[in-house]
C-alpha cells in the first residue's frame, strides 16, 4: 500500500473549506463532514501528518520556518 498523500488531502480540504462545502471527494471515496468545525479539525490533522511524515523521511517541512534569537 502506498503512503498516503497528505498534500492532496490537505489541497482537497482547503478547496472545501474555503468554497464551504462539506463533501470532499478523491479517487472514487466521498466524505462528508457534520460541520466546518469538523472538516478543520481534519484539515488539522491532515497538515499534522504531513510534518510528521516529512520529519521521519528527513525532509524538512515546507510550511516551517526556523528562527534564532540571541540576546548579546
Amino acid at each position: 500500500m502506498p503512503a498516503p498523500d497528505y498534500a492532496v488531502e490537505i489541497a482537497n480540504l482547503e478547496a472545501a473549506a474555503s468554497s464551504g462545502e462539506l463533501t470532499v471527494e478523491e479517487n472514487g471515496t466521498r466524505v462528508t463532514y457534520r460541520s466546518m468545525s469538523d472538516l478543520m479539525t481534519s484539515l488539522t490533522y491532515f497538515r499534522g501528518q504531513a510534518v510528521l511524515s516529512s520529519v521521519a523521511t528527513g525532509a524538512a517541512p515546507s510550511n516551517v520556518t526556523v528562527a534564532a534569537f540571541d540576546r548579546d
